[in-house]
C-alpha cells in the first residue's frame, strides 16, 4: 500500500503464486476503508454507525445501471425470458448473491455529502500494459467490499503486477469530481474540433436514430441534411447560426445488414463517400455508425468466414444479444484472432477513407463476451489491442482531424481509448418501455432509465469522459413525451454531460415545437457559465448543484409530486411547481441554492 498526497491511498496487487481466472484481491469494511482514506470523527462514524449509506451501482458498460442506490434497494441481476439481454448490461462471468451491489472501474459510498470513492487502474503506470477489470462486491449486510480481478487466458506470474486500486474520500460533490479529475488526467485534446463555445465545449449534433430507426435512405437523410439550416431548430440556433462545430452522424440502417458495412443499394445506390462530402460541404462533421463486432446470419462474413465468429465449447455461436430489428438474435467476431483484427481496423479504415470522421462504434461490449476462442492472448490483452487498432486512424485522407464516439463499451477498459462515451442506456420517445421492463431489463431504451443513468454518472463528465446523454426531442410528431418531459431531458442533458445530439426531422417541426426551441434555447444560454452536478435526495429525487453555488433545483423523475419544501422561498428560472410541490418528470431550476 502506497499513501499518496491529498489523502490518496493506493493498493498494488501482486500474486505470491501464479494464479488465473477470477482472482480475490481484498476485502474491507465501510470502516477499514474510512479509515485508510483518514475519515475521523463524525464523518468517518457516517459509515460506521451510519444507516444511509448509498452504493454507486459503477455499472460495467454503458448500458449498465450507472446510479445511486440506497441500503433497500436491490440490483437488478436477473432477466426473463429473453436471458441474452443481460449481455447488454452485466459482464459475462459475474455471479452477484442477493442483496450484493456489484460494481466496476469507478465507484463510491456516500454518506450525506461525503464520498468514499474505490476506483481500478485500468494500465498499469511502469509500462502501460493493460490491467484486467477488478469487480467490486458492496455486501451491504455486512457493510463490506470485496474486490476481485476478472481475467480469462492469462496466468499471472509471481510479482507480476494484477491489479491497482485506488481510495480517496473528499466532503461534496465537487470536489470528488475534481480529485476524479485530477486522478485520470484523461486526454481530451483529440476532441477539440468538435468543441463549441456552449458551457465549456459541449458538442452538438444530429443523428437519424430515434426518429427514423433502420428507415433511411438517401432522400430521407439529404432532407434532414439541408432542413437543419432553414427552420428555426434547435441546432441552428446553438450552433449553426453562432457557427460552431456541429456533427451530422447516420445511423443504423445505411448498411446491407448488421456485419456486413456496405452501403445499402437500395437505399444508397450512390454509396456513402457523396454524401459524407454533401454533409462536409454544407459544414458539418459527417458521422457514421458501425458496430464493429457483431454480425448476424444474413452478414456474408457469417456464412464465408465462419471461422471468425465466436463460438462455445460445444461450436455454437456466441449470442451477444437479442434486437428485433435485427432478425433477433445476433452474434459476434473472436477478437482473439488477428486477422479478425486486422479485418476490423479495415472496415474503419473504410468509412474513414469515404469521409466520415466523427465514428460511433457500438456495441463493443461484445469484445469481452466468454467463448471458445481460436486465437491466442488474454481477454484483456485482446480488447486493448482491438480499441488501439479501431482508433488509430486520426486523420482522413485529406488531413481531417477524426474522434471516435464509444457506446455499449466497456467503461473502464475503454477509457483510454474512447474520452468521448456513452455514458447511459438509449432514450426513447416515450418516458419508459413497459414490456422490457417486465423482463426486468435493466438497460431498456427508456428515457427515464437514460436520465438516471446520465444524473447518477454526471460526475464522470469532463473527469473521465466528455458523457454522451444521448438526443434531446423537441418534436411533437412521432413522440409520446409531454412538453415537461422533453424540458426534462434537454436541462438535464445541457448541465450533466457534453453532448446536445436530436433526431428531429427538421422540415417538419411546428410552431409550437419551434417555440419550446426558444425556451429551451433561452434557459441553455443563462446556465451555459457554470459547472453542475447533482445529488440525490430520495428515489426519483436529485437535487441540482453548481459550482458557483449560484443555480440550484430539483429534478423529480419519480410518478409522485416531490414537496418543494426549502425551495418555497426561492427564486426560479424555471419553475414547475403545482400546488407547493414539484411535479411528476419536471425540472426546476432556481438562481440560488439554499
Amino acid at each position: 500500500m502506497e499513501t499518496r498526497k491529498h489523502l490518496v491511498v493506493t493498493f498494488r496487487f501482486t500474486p505470491d503464486t501464479p494464479q488465473k481466472n477470477v482472482i480475490p484481491l481484498a476485502s474491507w469494511s465501510y470502516g477499514e476503508l474510512a479509515a485508510l482514506a483518514s475519515l475521523g470523527g463524525e464523518d468517518g462514524a457516517l459509515f460506521t454507525q451510519g444507516r444511509d449509506v448509498a452504493v454507486h451501482a459503477g455499472g460495467w458498460q454503458s448500458w449498465s445501471g450507472g446510479w445511486e442506490l440506497s441500503e433497500s434497494e436491490a440490483q437488478s441481476h436477473r432477466v426473463l425470458l429473453l436471458t441474452s439481454l443481460l449481455k447488454l448490461t452485466a459482464r459475462e462471468g459475474e455471479t452477484p448473491e442477493d442483496g450484493e451491489v456489484s460494481a466496476h472501474f469507478v465507484t463510491y459510498l456516500r454518506a450525506g455529502d461525503t464520498y468514499l470513492c474505490l476506483l481500478a487502474r485500468t494500465h498499469s503506470p511502469e509500462d502501460g500494459a493493460p490491467l484486467p477489470p477488478v469487480n467490486f462486491r458492496f455486501h451491504r449486510k455486512d457493510r463490506r467490499v470485496s474486490a476481485e480481478v476478472f481475467c480469462p487466458g492469462k496466468v499471472w506470474q509471481t510479482g507480476e503486477l494484477l491489479a491497482e486500486i485506488t481510495l480517496f474520500a473528499r466532503q461534496g460533490y465537487f470536489a470528488f469530481k475534481d480529485a476524479l479529475k485530477a486522478e485520470f488526467a484523461q486526454d481530451f485534446s483529440g476532441l477539440g474540433f468538435l468543441r463549441s463555445s456552449w458551457k465549456g465545449g459541449v458538442i452538438g449534433g444530429y443523428e437519424s436514430w430515434y426518429n427514423h430507426y433502420t428507415n433511411i435512405d438517401e432522400e430521407l437523410i439529404l432532407e434532414d441534411l439541408s432542413g437543419l439550416s432553414t427552420t428555426g431548430n434547435l441546432l441552428k440556433g446553438m450552433f449553426i447560426d453562432t457557427r460552431q462545430p456541429l456533427v451530422f452522424q447516420i445511423d443504423d440502417g445505411w448498411e446491407v445488414c448488421v456485419g456486413q458495412w456496405d452501403p445499402h443499394p437500395k437505399r444508397f445506390p450512390r454509396g456513402l463517400a457523396a454524401l459524407a462530402e454533401r454533409i462536409e460541404g454544407a459544414g458539418f462533421i459527417p458521422g457514421l455508425w458501425v458496430a464493429p463486432l457483431l454480425v448476424t446470419k444474413r452478414a456474408a462474413v457469417f456464412r464465408e468466414r465462419a471461422e471468425w465468429v465466436l463460438r462455445d465449447a460445444k461450436g455454437r455461436p456466441v449470442v451477444a444479444g437479442w434486437n428485433p430489428r435485427w432478425d433477433g438474435a445476433y452474434y459476434c467476431l473472436d477478437i482473439s484472432r488477428r486477422d479478425v483484427r486486422d479485418y476490423l481496423a479495415g472496415v474503419i479504415e473504410t468509412v474513414i477513407a469515404w469521409g466520415f470522421r466523427y465514428l460511433k462504434l457500438d456495441f463493443l461490449y461484445a469484445g469481452y463476451l466468454l467463448g471458445k476462442p481460436s486465437g491466442e492472448g488474454a481477454l484483456h490483452e485482446n480488447f486493448e489491442r482491438l480499441c488501439s487498432l479501431l482508433t488509430a486512424v486520426r486523420t482522413t485522407p485529406s488531413g481531417l482531424p477524426v474522434a471516435y464516439l464509444g457506446c455499449g463499451a466497456p467503461l473502464g477498459p475503454s477509457s483510454r481509448h474512447f474520452p468521448l462515451m456513452r455514458t447511459g442506456a438509449d432514450t426513447l420517445e416515450k418516458w419508459d418501455w413497459n414490456a422490457a421492463k417486465l423482463l426486468g431489463h435493466a438497460g431498456r431504451p427508456s428515457a427515464y432509465i437514460n436520465l438516471l443513468d446520465t444524473i447518477g454518472r454526471s460526475f464522470l463528465d469532463n473527469t473521465v469522459f466528455c458523457s454522451d446523454p444521448d438526443v434531446v426531442f423537441t418534436r411533437s410528431v412521432n413522440c409520446k413525451l409531454t412538453e415537461q418531459e422533453k424540458e426534462l431531458i434537454a436541462v438535464v442533458n445541457f448541465l450533466l454531460a457534453g453532448q446536445i445530439m436530436f433526431s428531429d426531422d427538421p422540415l417538419r417541426l411546428s410552431e409550437a415545437d419551434l417555440a419550446f426551441t426558444g425556451r429551451l434555447l433561452s434557459l441553455y444560454e443563462r446556465l451555459s457559465r457554470d459547472d453542475y452536478g447533482a445529488q440525490r435526495l430520495d428515489k426519483d429525487v436529485y437535487r441540482i448543484l453548481s459550482r458557483s453555488g449560484a443555480i440550484g433545483g430539483i429534478i423529480n423523475l419519480s410518478d409522485a409530486p416531490y414537496p418543494a419544501g426549502e425551495f418555497q422561498g426561492s427564486t426560479f428560472i424555471l419553475d414547475r411547481r403545482v400546488n407547493g410541490a414539484f411535479p411528476p418528470h419536471t425540472v426546476s431550476v432556481t438562481a440560488q441554492t439554499h
